[in-house]
């Protein structure tokens, strides 16, 4: 299932196009407070002056900056531009001043993420007991809680079939309450499906979007445009410092407002894949509020 790690890759071809950064590898394993590493194969373009971007299975990516180098010997200064120093065994991958970092990348990814609308949003299921004179159940809800969008009882008897359950939920106190709706009659298990927030709690390169923040798989690929979008943006303000052009690539070569516009770009087909996927929750699932439809069951949060 899609990882965050995936949703950088995601967002790197967004923004890389054909765009390949120098790559090298660190020889030896170094610890977090070391300040010199070895190269495997002595890529040119580290020297002082130089970011690198460095980068290993599941370890938040980090950035140095390159005080000194001799010949396969780097030192640096680690944890740059708000990343964290990290330990790195051998082979850990090192992006020669890529036109994003890693850690740029994660950063903006995770922003994208936390900054989801509400018309989207994770659906969950929980099963409650009722005994045959309980009217309300006090109810878990782990990760959040919207709205119910079903509820269905287990059958009275052996001709009936599951049917929809009359319940709404109250808040007492921050607890949560299964309130029974319908006359006292047996028994029964309640099925409740409900909508809540996507969970953000840790957003580690291995976090599944799918079974731990809770998207539907339709949903992954709109974190990488809201990623992309906002580090685009942010690009175009490297216009405005003239030592911020490199040496193979004069700004010239950019039309002003290029980057801007690409950025737009992004931002619009985030927005276009924002509206389908809450479509398609609308169409499965109903509205969130019992004003615009009518339901069987109370869909509102009533908080007392």
């Amino acid at each position: 299932m899609p990882t965050i790690a995936d949703s950088i890759q995601d967002t790197k071809r967004l923004l890389n196009s054909n765009t390949r950064a120098e790559l090298d590898l660190i020889k030896v394993g170094i610890g977090h407070s070391d300040t010199q590493f070895i190269l495997t194969h002595e890529a040119d373009g580290v020297r002082a002056g130089s970011y690198i971007s460095v980068s290993h299975g599941n370890t938040a990516p980090e950035t140095m900056y390159v005080t000194k180098r001799n010949g396969a010997n780097v030192y640096v200064m680690r944890g740059m531009d708000g990343s964290t120093a990290q330990t790195w065994g051998a082979d850990s991958m090192i992006e020669v001043e890529p036109r994003f970092t890693g850690h740029q990348i994660y950063q903006a990814v995770k922003q994208a993420i936390y900054a989801l609308p509400e018309n989207l949003f994770a659906i969950s299921t929980v099963s409650v007991d009722f005994a045959t004179s309980e009217q309300a159940k006090t109810v878990t809800f782990s990760d959040g809680f919207y709205n119910i969008v079903s509820a269905t009882r287990t059958a009275r008897d052996s001709e009936d079939r599951l049917l929809k359950f009359n319940c709404k939920v109250q808040e007492y106190n921050g607890a949560y309450k299964l309130i029974r709706q319908e006359g006292i009659e047996k028994a029964v298990t309640v099925q409740v499906t409900y909508s809540h927030p996507f969970v953000t709690g840790t957003l580690d390169l291995d976090t599944d979007l799918v079974s731990i923040v809770k998207m539907k798989s339709e949903m992954t690929d709109i974190p990488p445009l809201g990623a992309g979008a906002i580090l685009m943006l942010a690009e175009e303000s490297t216009r405005l410092d003239l030592h911020a052009a490199g040496d193979s690539r004069g700004d010239g070569a950019v039309n002003p407002g290029d980057r801007s516009r690409y950025s737009l770009i992004l931002q619009a087909q985030y927005d276009r894949r924002v509206s389908q996927e809450a479509r398609r929750l609308m169409a499965k699932y109903g509205l969130r509020t019992d004003a615009s439809v009518g339901a069987t069951f109370p869909t509102t949060l009533r908080g007392h």
